[in-house]
């Protein structure tokens, strides 16, 4: 730089994946000036895939942290579940078979003014709204990661390669890409135990969306404005109203390892039709037009979150089923302790304590969630025979006190510290 010359060398900061997680991240990112952000996806467009969310309180005093402007496009695209603000609600987990029916097991994620809203609907209020046109590169699918070092071993730069033949360098990555992470593969090695995800209980879920009017006409009043979820042997169901009400999303989650004999067929309407009535009504109304039917996976513990300066986050770290309603919420929980730790990062050489932090912090208490949504899973299917009411409700208590009660500034707080002792 010439004497005189005052421009800021900015540092590169590639993005990858434009999920709840990616978006999340780019909006932190940018709150630092000397870090110019991009953010790649590879389909060309956020298009409507997955199903809907009932974000819990954890979730949102992250989006705060991250930026107001989460919170507030989340709260424009999303429906109150029974159009009171004030009025404290949770996902409620009732006993859907036997002679327990109607019990009603626990409470997850209890906040003032419960919203849901369909995941596709609020990252495409996060990339139209809120993070700048010119940072957002759609079709950029990566199929290749590789770190340049310097003689001494530092990293110089980390080059990414895409499916449309171009490489770009960057000072940082992040592999924000979902479960299969091609990013995840680099960090841990192909052939590591925990790089693929995996299935262990044999869930898959079917999702189906109908108008609300016919879902009114259908399913019982509270059915439509709570977040009611009714389990059984084989497996849950649960619905809720997205798209600011107009639609009704249902989610049967099936785990097929229950299904003795049947672990490999496809859906059966009738196998769901001789539990209590609420899930026949919910069954008779995804039965008609199932659409979506994916295996849900989760990962194992992956020993480290980053390697040089590529790091994981969201699905790509922590991928985890949807049975503690904390997927989003952990991703967020990622974005909110890395924009804060990249706040204090003005050089280069102070990427990799900002990452060590990162992964210091964040990889136990992710990888936690992970386990404990494993055991609600486990709970949710119980046979009959085998529920101990008194023990789920304690465990339940227990497991959503840990997903929905943190405490972000002290998370925030040891974050910083371990990253001031590391840079």
């Amino acid at each position: 730089m010439m004497e005189g010359d005052t421009q800021e060398i900015k540092l590169r900061v590639a993005i990858i994946g434009a999920g709840i997680a990616g978006c999340c991240l780019t909006i932190g990112l940018l709150q630092n000036p000397l870090l110019d952000v991009h953010l790649y996806e590879a389909y060309a467009n956020v298009g409507v895939r997955g199903a809907g969310l009932a974000l819990h309180g954890n979730a949102i005093k992250a989006m705060e942290i991250v930026s107001p402007e989460i919170k507030k496009t989340y709260f424009k695209k999303s429906h109150f579940m029974a159009n009171e603000e004030e009025m404290e609600m949770a996902t409620q987990i009732l006993v859907g078979s036997g002679a327990q029916t109607g019990t009603l097991v626990a409470e997850l994620g209890k906040a003032k003014g419960r919203r849901t809203v369909h995941r596709a609907h609020l990252i495409q209020g996060l990339v139209e709204d809120v993070i700048p046109r010119n940072r957002v590169h759609f079709d950029k699918r990566m199929i290749g990661i590789k770190d340049d070092k310097n003689i001494d071993g530092s990293i110089s730069k980390v080059v990414v390669a895409f499916s449309d033949r171009t490489t770009q360098e960057f000072d940082v990555v992040f592999g924000s890409e979902g479960a299969k992470s091609l990013t995840r593969k680099f960090i841990l090695g192909s052939d590591h135990p925990a790089a693929e995800p995996v299935n262990h209980d044999g869930w898959r879920c079917f999702n189906a969306l109908v108008p609300i009017e016919e879902a009114k006409k259908t399913l019982p009043r509270e059915s439509i404005e709570r977040v009611r979820m009714f389990c059984t042997p084989i497996g849950y169901i649960n619905g809720f109203p997205v798209d600011l009400g107009q639609t009704y999303s249902i989610s049967c989650y099936q785990r097929d390892g229950k299904r003795l004999g049947r672990e490999r067929t496809n859906f059966d309407a009738d196998e769901w039709k001789g539990f209590c009535w609420e899930i026949t009504s919910l069954i008779s109304l995804l039965e008609k037009d199932p659409r979506e039917d994916w295996k849900i996976r989760d990962h194992d513990h992956a020993p480290t979150y980053y390697r040089g300066h590529v790091a994981m986050i969201g699905d790509a770290a922590h991928a985890t089923g949807p049975h503690a309603g904390n997927g989003a919420a952990q991703a967020i929980e990622d974005a909110a302790i890395l924009s804060r730790l990249f706040s204090h990062v003005e050089s280069k050489g102070q990427i990799d304590a900002a990452l060590r932090a990162f992964d210091e912090i964040r990889r136990p208490r992710s990888q936690k969630v992970v386990d404990i949504t494993r055991q609600f899973g486990r709970f949710y299917s119980q046979d009959e025979e085998e529920r101990d009411i008194d023990s789920m409700k304690k465990q339940m208590r227990e497991g959503g006190l840990y997903t929905n009660g943190v405490d972000m500034d002290s998370q925030i707080r040891a974050a910083v510290s371990a990253f001031r002792r590391a840079a």
